[in-house]
């Protein structure tokens, strides 16, 4: 399981996509657009978490997570209207809609939630490769820790036999003599 999150994580890293686990993943909001006065605008640096509802299931008014066709980036912002070619989206805070109409292809979830935390999203999005490497470490660590410890335990009952052996050709020893 650790591995695959390793991996996972590590290719969405790498791909710019999200890592989903159980249909979920997590983003960080980079910019202010999407503060406003709506019970889910969001502020710079909150962690959103991101489920994996399919497509046409979204509504006007969903907060979505896309991939932008101009740079690859994922950007999160509010369906505000639907058309025959797709969703058209806008941030909270921005004046017009985004120019891209969102497809099927470009879609990468929809928010679930959020939570803020001293801007600790902001934190984790400029530290994921230090964070995925302090996990990996951790995990390396724990499995070199595991196999000297069975590397430990076969080498002390190996020496508690060689003793055993040892004290029983003591003991005929002293039953000859």
């Amino acid at each position: 399981f650790s591995i695959y999150i390793i991996v996972g994580s590590t290719l969405a890293i790498r791909n710019n996509s999200l890592f989903r686990l159980f249909g979920y993943s997590y983003a960080v909001v980079p910019t202010s657009s999407m503060e406003g006065d709506n019970p889910d605008s969001l502020n710079a640096g909150d962690a959103v978490i991101i489920y994996n509802t399919p497509y046409e299931d979204l509504v006007i008014g969903d907060v979505i997570v896309y991939r932008s066709e101009d740079d690859n980036r994922m950007i999160i912002h509010r369906i505000v209207d639907e058309t025959a070619e797709g969703f058209i989206t806008k941030g909270d805070n921005n004046a017009s809609i985004d120019s891209q109409v969102i497809k099927k292809d470009s879609y990468q979830g929809k928010y679930v939630s959020h939570f803020t935390f001293f801007g600790i999203g902001l934190w984790l999005s400029d530290f994921r490769i230090i964070l995925l490497g302090s996990v990996s470490v951790l995990l390396l660590l724990t499995t070199l820790y595991q196999v000297f410890k069975i590397i430990w335990q076969y080498k002390k009952a190996k020496l508690e036999k060689a003793m055993d052996k040892f004290k029983k050709e003591v003991e005929d020893q002293d039953y000859e003599g």
